[in-house]
């Protein structure tokens, strides 16, 4: 049976719907408990900290602040080396714990451990601490005065102040027929995992154990062995089972590293899970505003874009929010022929939660400015959007495509796969039918968005494949799926790969000791990078096994080739010898084991498509996605019912974005919102969905061909929802989240 391509149930669910999995929460240790005071104080300064009466609690065993842990802690949380220049940025390592000042509501100042998480929370409250309250900066507008710094050290709150600029901006003005004023707004956004973030660590004989909710567990070893002076061989992270993450999670929090450090201080095991309103604060995302000016042609044709970026940071840099403002920038172009781009990028700290990366983490915001341009390209030149996107979309012939900022764009059919999905997606119909409804009374629109995204990140993966002695396989993999079922896929390529039944496949992943090296699961790249690996090691396996082969049947190995199992003389097939006889030969010959380990490299790709949405409103504002259908080039699908669940579940997180989901900030730098109005949608609010592939992709460099589909929906999303709102109530809307009371 060949079974990439085909829509393979996952294998390795049985756990999550019986409710055996196991998460860092459930992991059985003996271990302390631990818990948090935070600042109820956007900025203030920390007098004194008064620790006498959480001590008197029964069952508390020691409660630390940042003067108890720095003797531990050789360095603090830096940003991602990766895939960002620390040389670019402004920014103090973070402390595990808020020194003399805090600067966002919810700041940790102390970290309390005791037998049980009762107790703990009982002693939190009885911990004193003495604050000035400082002016906090809750806007970022307010940010760039420096009225109010963030961070004294650095002077400054402008952390990051780039220019971008491509191709010919002043002549692509010069020559527009017409100057359209632009803003565009991505609001701040939470994450929301299903599991709240969590860690186990427990020290022992100079070697640290850490259990962590993480989507990186070879960078959190690479990081605390950092931060902690420790070798990283003396250092095991385990990666259980991950109840969602959406980028959050490559993140690494201070609390983190306090719980590592007071496990190493009190030689014994510490927990921690985040309590929902802890997850809360502890990854936010988006916000950002770009505000500038488009040049047009009055056909259509767009000539230039030229603005301002302004990103928040929140209080501290992160370890993952320096790609938005370096990526936002170079995404803008998008798909599109552009002679000339000119933006100027800042990102700025205010006193508010720290922000991360959360799913397409920079694509979706540049595809929201780039599509929002469109449509009000569109709009000012009263022409429909097809036609707008279908004049300026880089044609096929020009592929491989570099845009303005040098990206190089590896290959596709842009404009083909547009006129095939707006037929596919029957956009024309949909739109005489809101037409017609529209006629009758009903508040219902049509909307549609193309995208470019850029995923398949390398600079490599990891993969690993091993035979056992009764031909069963095992892979271990680079990748670490955390809800994805890439693992599935990932067998779908090794069982093809070796053509055996992929029932003999076993996937795993995620643990330090088990896994040579590991980049991770982000950005769209498992199907890419991680199954790339596997595939390899797998061709390398087979040699390996062909040379056994060889030897058993008394041949040169060119002599031999393999099919469905048997090893066999080319020029003679009736002498042959079975899989499974050559696993176990490969055990009792020269060579223990049949086995290879393969780093692959490899770079970003870049997968496209079109969709479609159908939005109601009614009378009280409230709108709804009735439809959500999708188009999509992603190169080869491994697994069409994986990629499709992709699409759903980015879908119902871009309705979130567009319509729902706003982490509102108060002036004195409250999160003002809890999950009961923070309005994360639910079955209820999710659409009807329609989503098909490209049936004759345009492949990535990757082993798979695969390009990825992971964030796809949550990129264009946002830009889709709304312009079906635009047409269901003829207003204009250049951010997200769009509130009811802005609808009526």
């Amino acid at each position: 049976m060949k079974y990439v391509g085909q829509p393979v149930k996952r294998l390795y669910d049985d756990k999550f719907v019986t409710g055996k999995s196991t998460y860092v929460d459930d992991i059985q240790i003996s271990a302390l408990y631990a818990g948090f005071v935070r600042s109820p104080y956007a900025h203030a300064k920390i007098k004194s900290i008064d620790v006498t009466d959480a001590l008197k609690v029964p069952g508390i065993v020691a409660v630390y602040t940042y003067k108890d842990l720095a003797p531990l802690v050789k360095d603090g949380i830096r940003i991602w080396n990766t895939y960002e220049d620390p040389r670019q940025w402004k920014f103090i390592p973070r402390k595990p714990l808020a020194d003399d000042k805090v600067r966002f509501a919810g700041d940790p100042v102390a970290i309390v451990i005791g037998v049980n998480k009762y107790v703990v929370r009982d002693a939190i409250d009885k911990v004193n601490v003495d604050y000035e309250k400082l002016p906090p900066v809750t806007k970022m507008e307010d940010a760039l005065q420096d009225k109010v710094l963030v961070h004294e050290e650095l002077k400054t709150n402008v952390a990051f102040d780039v220019p971008f600029n491509g191709g010919d901006v002043e002549g692509a003005f010069k020559q527009a027929d017409k100057v359209i004023p632009v803003e565009i707004t991505n609001n701040r956004l939470i994450p929301s995992p299903m599991e709240p973030r969590g860690i186990v660590s427990r020290y022992e004989g100079g070697t640290l154990t850490i259990w962590y909710s993480t989507q990186v567990p070879h960078l959190a070893r690479s990081e605390f062995s950092r931060i902690f002076g420790i070798p990283a061989s003396k250092i095991r992270v385990i990666m259980p089972d991950v109840g969602g993450a959406f980028g959050s999670k490559v993140n690494f929090l201070p609390e983190d590293v306090s719980v590592i450090a007071s496990s190493i201080k009190l030689g014994r095991a510490v927990r921690w899970t985040a309590t929902r309103s802890e997850e809360m604060i502890s990854s936010e995302a988006r916000h950002n505003t770009f505000k500038g000016e488009v040049a047009v042609k009055n056909d259509g044709t767009l000539l230039g874009i030229r603005g301002d970026l302004l990103v928040d940071l929140g209080a501290y840099l992160t370890v993952t929010e320096p790609i938005q403002p370096a990526i936002i920038p170079l995404m803008i172009p998008g798909p599109y022929r552009v002679k000339g781009v000119s933006i100027r990028s800042r990102a700025v700290y205010t006193t508010t939660p720290p922000i991360t990366m959360y799913r397409g983490a920079s694509r979706p915001e540049a595809t929201f400015i780039i599509e929002r341009i469109m449509s009000t390209i569109a709009d000012e030149l009263k022409l429909d959007d097809v036609t707008v996107r279908e004049r300026n979309l880089i044609r096929a012939d020009e592929m491989p495509y570099t845009n303005p900022f040098g990206l190089k764009y590896d290959s596709g059919d842009y404009i083909s796969l547009l006129r095939e999905g707006i037929q596919k997606l029957q956009y024309n119909e949909l739109k005489k039918w809101a037409e017609e409804e529209r006629r009758k009374g009903r508040k219902v629109g049509v909307g549609m968005a193309f995208y470019l995204e850029i995923s398949g990140f390398g600079p490599w993966e990891f993969g690993e494949v091993r035979v056992d002695e009764n031909g069963d396989v095992l892979v271990i993999t680079g990748g670490t799926p955390h809800g994805q079922g890439t693992e599935t896929a990932i067998a779908q390529v090794v069982a093809d790969t070796l053509q055996i039944d992929i029932s003999r496949v076993k996937v795993v992943w995620g643990d330090t000791e088990t896994v040579v090296a590991s980049m991770g699961t982000y950005g769209s790249r498992t199907a890419a990078a991680a199954a790339g690996a596997a595939m390899v090691a797998s061709k390398e396996v087979l040699e390996k096994m062909k040379k056994i082969a060889a030897g058993l049947l008394k041949a040169d190995v060119e002599e031999v080739d393999y099919a469905e199992g048997e090893f066999f003389i080319k020029k003679d097939r009736s002498k042959k010898v079975s899989w499974n006889d050559v696993a176990k030969a490969g055990y009792y010959g020269k060579e223990l084991g049949i086995s290879a380990q393969i780093i692959v490299p490899g770079d970003v790709t870049f997968p496209y498509g079109v969709h479609v949405a159908v939005v109601e409103v009614n009378d009280y504002g409230i709108p709804k996605v009735l439809t959500y259908k999708a188009y999509d080039d992603i190169g080869n699908v491994i697994n069409p019912a994986l990629a499709e669940g992709q699409i759903h579940g980015g879908a119902v997180q871009a309705v979130g974005q567009a319509l729902y989901e706003e982490a509102i900030i108060n002036d004195d730098g409250q999160l003002t919102v809890t999950y009961a109005d923070y309005f994360i949608p639910t079955a209820v609010e999710a659409p009807k969905f329609e989503s098909y592939f490209a049936e004759k992709p345009h492949v990535s460099a990757w082993p798979t061909g695969a390009k990825g589909v992971g964030e796809a929906a949550l990129i264009v999303g946002p830009a889709v929802i709304i312009r079906a709102l635009e047409d269901a109530t003829g207003k204009r809307f250049n951010k997200t989240p769009v509130r009811p009371e802005e609808i009526l």
